[in-house]
């Protein structure tokens, strides 16, 4: 099979390389080959081991091997061309080397310490850095009841507004499965989001019921519970995840902090300050 000279431009080179330099190194005569350029052989057992999983597709798989055969078709015409032996890319390759280094040095300092954040943490940071967690547009909390026909929707608007239970209507009869065990509760959302929602409630006051609203979806009864202005604060549920993960980062940076000061105390070092007066 043959491959143009354009088709190389859309792949992602770097990530390949580990595997070239894998195939190349694999001298097991009974593993089936998959790919091979002149003497470098792509295995079966290689190929395994860089996309591991029983999910991944033939279609995956192929087109893994095409870059690697594309790869090599370069690495190949570099080496002839002596690229290795440049002073330029012997400086890449060491720089290279040492961050792959340095990285693995810091997975295995730090495996066995997981960073444990407790919903405390979480709680604390939020309350201490609300500045953070503004609202960039407007936003509204509403409740939302699907069913397939506008015939079904106006029946239940009917019902809802003779005072039947919104919550127990959205559990009993709510089509979108992710929110009618919640009583159809949409948490607060921008106009972006659900754009037919956002438009049903433009005239309503908290509390108040919205004649039927078609979507792609079906037909929505939909309950304003809250408006927020741009400039609040978004509540604490949907900004968890981001205020979790800041904490993890923050973590992370002050134990690696940690080691490097306790490696200075290891180790000889001094930086001339005179050169950046």
């Amino acid at each position: 099979m043959t491959c143009s000279k354009n088709c190389s431009r859309h792949l992602g080179w770097i990530a390949l390389t580990t595997l070239v330099l894998a195939a190349c190194e694999s001298s097991d005569e009974t593993d089936p080959v998959v790919a091979r350029v002149d003497d470098a052989k792509l295995t079966v057992a290689v190929l395994t081991d860089q996309i591991p999983g029983t999910d991944v597709t033939s279609e995956e798989r192929r087109l893994y091997v095409d870059k690697w055969l594309q790869q090599e078709l370069l690495y190949q015409e570099a080496l002839e061309q002596d690229f290795a032996s440049k002073a330029r890319v012997q400086r890449l390759i060491d720089q290279a080397t040492r961050d792959l280094i340095v990285a693995a040095y810091i997975d295995e300092t730090f495996e066995d310490t997981q960073i444990e954040i407790t919903d405390e943490d979480v709680e604390q940071r939020y309350h201490l850095h609300s500045e953070r967690y503004l609202r960039h547009d407007a936003e509204i909390h509403a409740q939302h009841i699907l069913v397939g026909s506008r015939r079904d929707a106006s029946s239940l608007r009917q019902a809802l507004l003779r005072g039947e239970s919104f919550e127990d209507k959205a559990r009993d009869l709510s089509l979108d499965l992710e929110t009618h065990t919640e009583g159809g509760d949409l948490g607060f959302f921008a106009a972006s989001e659900y754009p037919e929602l956002w438009e049903a409630c433009a005239n309503l006051t908290k509390g108040q019921i919205s004649q039927p609203v078609s979507s792609e979806r079906g037909y929505h009864i939909v309950r304003l519970l809250e408006r927020k202005e741009p400039g609040t604060v978004q509540e604490l549920a949907d900004v968890e995840q981001r205020v979790r993960i800041e904490l993890i980062r923050e973590r992370h940076v002050q134990r690696l902090d940690d080691l490097i000061t306790r490696l200075k105390d290891d180790h000889s070092w001094h930086i001339d300050e005179t050169l950046f007066e």
